[in-house]
C-alpha cells in the first residue's frame, strides 16, 4: 500500500505497481528470448514467453480514490489487457472491514471490504494483513466511518471465535 495523495478533500492509495509484476517475470522474459535467439528454441522460448505473459496479467494496479468534494470513490484497474474504472458515492459505504481468505495450501489472502447500503460489497486488495489494517482505518477516518472492533478482535472473527 502507498498513499499517492492525502489532503483534507482527497485521498489516492495505490495497492500495487504495475513495475513490481514486471520485475516477477523479467527472468522470464530473458530466458525465453535467450533460447529463441540463441538456441533456435522457438517452443521453450516461447514457452517462457507465454508463462511470463500469464503471470504479467495478474499483475493488476489498483488505485483508490477518495474525494470529499464530490462525495465519490473511484477505483482505478489497469493490467497488461485489463483498464477498468469504477466510481460510487462514498456516501452509500456503510462499513469497512477486514477479511482474511486461506486455501488449502495455507496461502493467505487479505481484503478491506467496503459494504454498501444496498448489500454490495467492494473489495479492495493488499499483500499483508498489517498494510489492510493500515489501509481500513485510513478509509474509515477518512469518510468518517467508525469502527469498534480492534485488531485482535477481527482476528478473533476471522478464526471463528464469538
Amino acid at each position: 500500500m502507498k498513499i499517492l495523495k492525502q489532503t483534507p478533500t482527497k485521498l489516492t492509495i495505490q495497492s500495487s505497481s504495475a513495475w513490481d509484476g514486471l520485475l516477477l517475470i523479467s527472468p522470464f522474459i530473458v530466458i525465453g528470448l535467450l533460447q529463441i535467439i540463441l538456441a533456435s528454441n522457438w517452443i521453450g522460448g516461447g514457452i517462457f514467453l507465454l508463462f511470463s505473459l500469464s503471470v504479467l496479467d495478474g499483475a493488476i494496479d489498483e488505485t483508490y480514490i477518495f474525494d470529499k468534494t464530490f462525495s465519490k470513490m473511484t477505483i482505478k484497474r489497469r493490467g497488461v489487457w485489463l483498464h477498468d474504472v469504477t466510481e460510487c458515492s462514498t456516501r452509500e459505504i456503510s462499513a469497512v472491514e477486514l477479511e482474511e481468505i486461506g486455501d488449502s495450501e495455507g496461502n493467505r489472502s487479505y481484503y478491506v471490504d467496503l459494504w454498501m447500503f444496498g448489500g454490495d460489497i467492494i473489495c479492495l486488495r493488499s499483500y499483508s494483513l498489517t498494510e489492510q489494517y493500515k489501509m481500513a482505518d485510513l478509509i474509515r477516518s477518512y469518510i468518517s466511518i467508525n469502527d469498534n472492533r480492534t485488531l485482535s478482535n477481527v482476528f478473533a472473527l476471522q478464526i471463528g471465535e464469538p
